[in-house]
């Protein structure tokens, strides 16, 4: 039941301990939006910064609007401008009133303005209103390049405080025709995390930082991963740290080729960001005894009037295993996990061991997942065989072979990473050991460990469509918003995620917001509040599926979704439709937001994350 002690307890704990980061990058960002097969590794990031570069013009114009718009019209403002990037601002009636590319627009009403292919851009922005921000697709002029034709344009669009403000990118530029492969995109993905990590340590204590990135014994793992390392340019693009070859210290890269004629200083000041770019060249491979350049792929981010810079080698160390969507979302889960359980640890270390060694603690255990720490010397804690504690791990082999003390002991990393092996499942009957996928992240002198079992979790068996995730990943943030608001005031909360009217937040065409209480009955419905009191434990969709039954099963405080048949609002049909429900335990409660899904595709497509990035 949902009232059972197991969920009395998460409760409690989930009072104590913050909510963790979710998802490392990994992916564990929200879902991109691409248009189909034309979108490259490139435009993926780019989205990114188009994401972030909207976030932060409207903590912008919240602060100061009259000096946000300024910023915007700026074109030598990086916090606002990036190649093709730029921010656009309209008014709740469509009226331009900041543009970071062509200030002749200013004023111009897009109730009026269409596109080559008749797409009235008035009523795509406003068709596509949204607190949680979503890509629409139209043709514009490109403003980095020469041309004047009309592109392709993928843009990030966000209503706040009653304006529309948006980044667009122009998808196929800039790939440079790199095929990358899951470690390459895994890789990738460190040497983002490793270059923010040394920004953060250059801006506390210069010094200090600089000795870290070049002593690969101190700064091993944060500094330091194979081939990874991190190297520092000053404004004038001479090399102030470098943790590969300390004799290449003073060297002005402006006077630096490649084999192929590159220029590396040019090619770096071109691609000065605050967000970060990918730039390519060739280069030696430390983790290689050739000596000969290899193709190099280097994360660079422009920070305090330094390039800091982590580049990958693709092609190398390919360990592809075959993931479903379900794989994925319970590697996302895996991964906060295992912060959660690193945070639990850093604060009380044995209140956290206590945790994860009590099975019905849901922060620690979902269903197969569960967290085991190793502290070098032998395991602290294991969340389902507790008689462990104290085992060394060297002594444990899997039905592969492989030493797990050894593979953990060289794979973990601060930044996580997912190691292969063979373990028993503890979600089934059965002793025989099966392919495990683990999430290893080093803190504290420890490792953190959870891990998936591919091809376990189950498939909700129904393709979705772009649009489709795209409404996915707006139920998950409304659902998150609700919590927030709940927490904060409950009986204003309430009201607002049953105002069907005027609240966009908890309420976006057929998706609105439900709340059942720990005894399954409902105290909150944004479509019907006549169903406000019943007991989900007696309602049952045409299919026969219990609904009080099945959140109970699939509640988590990471979320799930689940399915069953449900009527649309944003039908006229009172007949029951497939729905796919994202829900979330949180103090008691169950919140959910549905969408109904298409299953047909778009033009746009989501974009498929590596399996590093679920």
């Amino acid at each position: 039941m949902l009232r059972s002690r197991r969920y009395l307890g998460v409760r409690l704990y989930m009072q104590v301990i913050a909510a963790a980061v979710a998802g490392a990058a990994l992916a564990l960002g929200s879902p991109l939006a691409e248009a189909s097969s034309e979108l490259t590794w490139y435009d993926e990031f780019r989205q990114q910064v188009a994401q972030e570069m909207v976030d932060n013009a409207i903590a912008a114009y919240s602060a100061d609007a009259e000096g946000a718009f300024a910023a915007i019209g700026d074109t030598h403002n990086t916090i606002f401008h990036d190649g093709e990037l730029y921010v656009f601002v309209l008014d709740g009636e469509n009226v331009m009133v900041a543009h970071g590319a062509d200030q002749d627009l200013m004023g111009i009403d897009f109730d009026n303005v269409d596109d080559i292919r008749g797409t009235n851009l008035g009523e795509l922005f406003t068709a596509n209103r949204s607190p949680y921000g979503k890509w629409v697709e139209y043709y514009r002029t490109n403003p980095a390049t020469e041309s004047g034709e009309r592109e392709l344009k993928l843009s990030w669009n966000k209503f706040h405080a009653g304006h529309t403000f948006g980044v667009g990118i122009y998808p196929g530029h800039d790939d440079a025709g790199i095929e990358l492969t899951n470690a390459d995109r895994e890789r990738q993905r460190v040497a983002v995390a490793m270059t923010d990590r040394a920004i953060g340590a250059f801006v506390a204590d210069r010094e200090s930082a600089i000795s870290a990135i070049q002593d690969d014994g101190q700064g091993r793992g944060l500094y330091h991963d194979g081939e990874l390392y991190v190297f520092v340019l000053d404004g004038e693009n001479v090399l102030v740290a470098h943790g590969a070859d300390q004799d290449l210290l003073g060297t002005d890269f402006d006077d630096v080729n490649d084999t192929r004629d590159t220029n590396i200083g040019e090619l770096f000041t071109a691609n000065r960001s605050p967000y970060g770019k990918w730039v390519q060249y060739y280069w030696p491979n430390p983790a290689t005894e050739s000596g000969a350049s290899e193709l190099k792929l280097s994360w660079i981010k422009f920070h305090a009037g330094y390039t800091f810079g982590v580049g990958i080698y693709p092609g190398h160390d390919d360990a592809d295993i075959e993931l479903t969507d379900a794989d994925r979302e319970r590697q996302r889960v895996a991964v906060e996990m295992a912060d959660r359980a690193i945070e639990a640890f850093g604060l009380d270390r044995a209140s956290a061991i206590s945790a994860i060694q009590d099975p019905d603690n849901l922060l620690y255990h979902d269903k197969e997942l569960y967290v085991v720490i190793d502290g070098g010397n032998g395991l602290v804690a294991h969340g389902v065989d507790p008689e462990l504690t104290g085992m060394d791990g060297n002594s444990i082999v899997d039905a592969a072979g492989n030493n797990l003390g050894e593979i953990f002991g060289s794979g973990a990393s601060p930044y996580g990473r997912w190691i292969e092996h063979y373990r028993t499942n503890p979600a089934t009957e059965s002793d025989e050991e099966v392919p495990k996928y683990s999430w290893a992240k080093t803190a504290y002198g420890h490792t953190f460990i959870v891990g998936i079992y591919p091809g376990f979790a189950h498939e909700s068996g129904v393709e979705l469509s772009a649009a489709d995730r795209e409404r996915q990943r707006v139920a998950v943030a409304m659902a998150d918003r609700a919590i927030d608001a709940f927490v904060a005031d409950r009986e204003s909360a309430l009201s607002a995620i049953q105002d069907d009217q005027d609240n966009i937040l908890y309420h976006d065409g057929e998706l609105y917001v439900f709340v059942v209480d720990g005894n399954g009955t409902k105290i909150a419905h944004g479509i019907n509040p006549d169903l406000v009191g019943t007991n989900q434990y007696t309602v049952s969709d045409i299919h026969g599926t219990n609904l009080g039954e099945l959140y109970e099963a699939n509640a988590s405080p990471y979320g799930k979704w689940v399915k069953y048949y449900w009527p649309n609002p944003a039908t006229e049909s009172d007949e029951s439709e497939l729905k796919l429900s994202w829900i979330k335990f949180h103090a008691g409660y169950i919140f959910g937001v549905g969408i109904y899904p298409e299953q047909a595709d778009s033009m746009m497509t989501m974009t498929t994350t590596s399996m590093s990035s679920p």
